[in-house]
Order: C-alpha cells, then structure tokens, then sequence
C-alpha cells in the first residue's frame, strides 16, 4: 500500500519547496521521508492547493495532510491532527521605513492600512476578523504574491508564519523589511 501525502502545492520554505527540477525539498519533506522509512511504507506527495487541502482531504485524494496547518477548533471539526511538532509566531511585515507604530491591541492603529494575507490561512482569518472594516485586508493565493505587492507598494503590511517570512527577510530584496508585529498567539484561536 501506498501513503499519500497531501503538501500544499505553493512554496513554504523551509518546510516544503520544489527545487528546479520538481523535487520536493524542505523540513517537512525531510521528516516525512524519515516517517516512511521507519514505518517502512511507500509514500507519495499529492501536491494541491492551500486553499483546498481540507476539501481535498475530505475527498480522498490523499491520506495526510503534511503542510504545517495550525490546529483550530474549527478545523477540528471536519479533521484530525496529531501532536503541534513545533511552534512559529505569526507576524505582521512592512517596511522598515514606515514609522507607524502598529498594536494589534488599538485597532485604530491599522486605519486605512492594506494587509496582504495567504488565503485561507490562519492569518488571514485573524485579520479579516479582528480589524475588518478598519484595515483593508488583500488576500493572495501565496507568500510570493504578498511579497510582490509589498514590493510594489500595494500594501502597507502582510502577514505570514514567522519561520516562514525569515527567507524573504534575509534576501537582499527583503533588507528593506522588517517584523513590524508579533501577532499574539492565543487570539489566533478565538
């Protein structure tokens, strides 16, 4: 038999990328390939996109989800998870240049403001939730959409995984960038 491993089809280094070549590579792959080889199995990567891993899921298209999902209650209710296997803050990025001081406390603070944010992820739902009507939230199909419109000005922040963002961030295009925000862990889950 054969486990099929859903990964979420757009880039998240350093947990799972696809190299020139198509190999997947990462983190994340490197613990699943450890996970087959002690379980002796053979595994395959089903890659789809972020916004429809859990339909897919649900559909059989896969046996797994592998691709660093945060566990909420409200996916807990269509699916199961195993153990967090590790942490990463999420956060909020912009440029070093703009001085505003953001607090996710005074949402005053986020007026006028535009937010990319990776759909239907954890820090989308945050931002749409907590400062709708307040900050304009954009949301992207992936990371590399956020960073290019934060690049070209369309957006004054966006937000992503802290482990995530750190790649961009050390990158000579990223050096004009900073963590404006640490976003607070347990208001992720309400």
């Amino acid at each position: 038999d054969v486990i099929r491993f859903g990964v979420a089809a757009e880039p998240y280094a350093p947990f799972s990328v696809k190299d020139a070549s198509g190999k997947w590579q990462g983190w994340e792959i490197d613990l699943m390939n450890a996970v087959c080889t002690e379980m002796k199995a053979k595994c395959e990567i089903v890659d789809i996109a972020w916004d429809g891993i859990i339909p897919a899921l649900l559909a059989k298209k896969f046996d797994v989800i592998w691709s660093s999902m945060s566990i909420t209650d409200k996916r807990k209710e269509v699916i199961d998870f195993t153990d967090k296997y590790y942490y990463s803050p999420n956060v909020l990025v912009g440029a070093k240049a703009d001085k505003r001081q953001f607090d996710v406390t005074k949402p005053d603070t986020f007026k006028g403001v535009a937010v990319a944010a990776q759909s239907a992820s954890l820090q989308a739902t945050y931002m749409q939730d907590k400062f709708n009507g307040i900050a304009e939230v954009k949301v992207y199909p992936t990371l590399d959409d956020e960073i290019a419109d934060i690049q070209a000005g369309r957006v004054d922040l966006m937000a992503a995984a802290g482990i995530q963002i750190q790649d961009f961030l050390k990158k000579p295009e990223g050096q004009a960038y900073e963590i404006k925000v640490t976003l607070p862990h347990e208001k992720m889950f309400d």
